[in-house]
């Protein structure tokens, strides 16, 4: 493909013969269409490319073992020299979640995802998989295979139809977000937050202890915050006042109960 003449000024380019101002036209219209089709190659490609550095990860691990290569070579460095360049950082995370789902077993010495399911989803829903289970690990630790994240993720891969919409879900789930509904999203509003703390601190006692101890220490800081923040000493007495009234009269605590003594 002849080279696009990028060193001409506009005042050059409007001086030029129509035919070779086309020309130029036509070569950056080839170089658009030439960039659109390595991309789609590159997509189309993804799976069988994570496949290909996930066995090059295994055969590194098996040298540095072997010791046929210093230990202190990175598996950056041995890709490339071995490849003649930088593994592409979206192949290398869907290589990650191969050896996680595809190389990893069950407590029934299986797979935890089919090759042929890997091979078969999305490479949008892989990425969005390989988000969620990075996260879990993080989370979980020795634990992580067994958690809801990722069986609901294995699952979502697993069975037909379009897996995106759920898979997103799962990963708002696990950052904390409200799931939404299209256009109707819930926003997150303080007595929502509120909601959701009081629902995981109920469940303190059923949490190993070190849950327990997290949500224990929510409890904390949430009292700090309160503690610090810019209310006057009178107004908070007041506030106490208004709910210690509100609980001794068993209504809710925003209304504020007037006694006959008050109103006279």
């Amino acid at each position: 493909m002849k080279k696009i003449e990028t060193t001409l000024t506009f005042a050059e380019l409007t001086k030029l013969a129509p035919a070779d101002l086309f020309k130029q036209a036509a070569l950056a219209v080839k170089v658009s269409k030439a960039v659109e089709t390595a991309k789609d190659k590159f997509a189309e490609t993804l799976q069988f490319s994570a496949k290909v550095v996930a066995a090059m990860k295994r055969r590194y691990q098996e040298q540095i073992n072997t010791r046929a290569i210093p230990a202190d070579t990175s598996f950056k460095k041995y890709f490339e020299q071995n490849a003649g360049g930088a593994c592409p950082a979206r192949v290398e995370a869907l290589a990650a979640l191969f050896n996680a789902l595809v190389l990893t077993f069950d407590k029934n010495g299986k797979p935890l995802l089919a090759e042929d399911v890997f091979d078969a989803a999305a490479v949008d829903w892989l990425e969005k998989a390989n988000a969620i289970i990075k996260a879990a690990q993080k989370e979980h630790g020795e634990d992580w295979k067994g958690c809801d994240d990722v069986l609901d993720t294995i699952n979502a891969l697993s069975k037909p139809g379009n897996a995106a919409k759920k898979l997103a879900q799962i990963r708002k789930r696990q950052k904390g977000e409200p799931e939404s509904d299209g256009d109707n999203a819930v926003p997150m509003t303080p007595q929502l937050a509120a909601q959701y703390l009081i629902a995981a601190l109920k469940t303190a006692g059923d949490q190993p202890e070190d849950k327990a101890y997290d949500l224990c220490c929510l409890v904390y800081e949430v009292n700090t915050a309160w503690a610090e923040n810019s209310l006057s000493e009178e107004t908070r007495n007041a506030f106490d006042k208004r709910y210690a009234e509100a609980m001794k009269h068993g209504v809710a605590p925003h209304v504020e109960v007037i006694t006959e003594a008050a109103a006279a």
